[in-house]
């Protein structure tokens, strides 16, 4: 009779604590779906996202698109190299210009579609004075040199 009360207090207490460790296992797996459901609805939100913009069309990005050339501008001052980078902003076909003053050369970083000569007329049509054909001094693929008198 011993050996069956012992048994059945050992069974009574092995068995409330394995009864709290199912229920912890489960609120755990509870845990885990939730967050895999989560998951899921970010996952379709997301393409049902991509599919609306999809169709507005994306914008570019002006960093990444475009080709890149810079225009070295030797004998101009700040003034003048500030006020050629303002009307350049406003050619067609320039995204953006990065603008760098130095009294041994300055540069203007142009961000734009097509390629280095075709930018190149267009900046003659936008500022003839600069950029005649006596003030070019060197025209390779992403760079323009230009010596101002």
């Amino acid at each position: 009779m011993k050996k069956i009360m012992i048994i059945c207090a050992g069974l009574m207490l092995f068995g409330s604590t394995l009864t709290k460790a199912q229920a912890i296992l489960d609120k755990i797996d509870r845990a885990s779906d939730r967050a895999d459901r989560a998951g899921r609805t970010a996952d379709r939100t997301k393409t049902t996202g991509d599919k609306i913009m999809g169709l507005f069309g994306k914008k570019k990005d002006g960093t990444s698109s475009g080709t890149r050339t810079t225009v070295k501008l030797s004998g101009v001052d700040f003034a003048a190299l500030k006020s050629l980078n303002e009307k350049l902003q406003g050619v067609k076909g320039i995204e953006s210009t990065k603008m760098k003053y130095s009294t041994s050369g300055s540069s203007i970083t142009l961000q734009h579609s097509g390629t280095t000569s075709d930018i190149l007329k267009a900046l003659q049509k936008a500022s003839p004075v600069i950029f005649a054909e006596k003030n070019i001094d060197g025209m390779d693929d992403g760079e323009i040199s230009v010596k101002l008198k």
